[in-house]
């Protein structure tokens, strides 16, 4: 998929919490990503953990709100169910000794292969030390 982005957990988490400290680069990422008619791909696996990390660390107001932004742009955010495939493949990266390495990221890494993606929005580095360009 040319022309595709992956979109992580902490970039849709900065692009609802204007308390973040990469909010303002999420907002001027999103913008351009769209502007290029850019399609996006996100997984149920981030979708799930975006849910929950925005409703822990700023309420529940603001899930409900990151709700209202998915199916707003469901036109140009698909999301992509996790097979059984990408679970097992994601072991692959899990045992690497990656600080802070979270088993969903790794699983991301398996659907963005399989999915021939390239290209990430992210704010963590590992998805740059597992080989994917991160948007900037």
């Amino acid at each position: 998929m040319p022309d595709s982005v992956f979109i992580d957990t902490g970039f849709l988490k900065a692009l609802v919490d204007s308390e973040d400290n990469f909010h303002g680069q999420a907002k001027k990422i999103w913008v351009k990503l769209q502007e290029d008619k850019v399609v996006l791909i996100t997984s149920n696996f981030i979708i799930d953990e975006t849910l929950t990390v925005i409703r822990v660390k700023c309420g529940l107001q603001k899930a409900l709100d990151f709700r209202d932004l998915l199916a707003e742009n469901s036109q140009i955010l698909k999301i992509m169910r996790v097979t059984v495939d990408d679970q097992a493949k994601a072991w692959q990266w899990f045992v690497k000794n990656w600080s802070k390495l979270s088993f969903t990221d790794c699983v991301s890494f398996a659907v963005m292969k399989r999915l021939g993606l390239r290209r990430a929005a992210a704010f963590d580095e590992h998805f740059q030390r597992a080989g994917f360009k991160v948007e900037k």
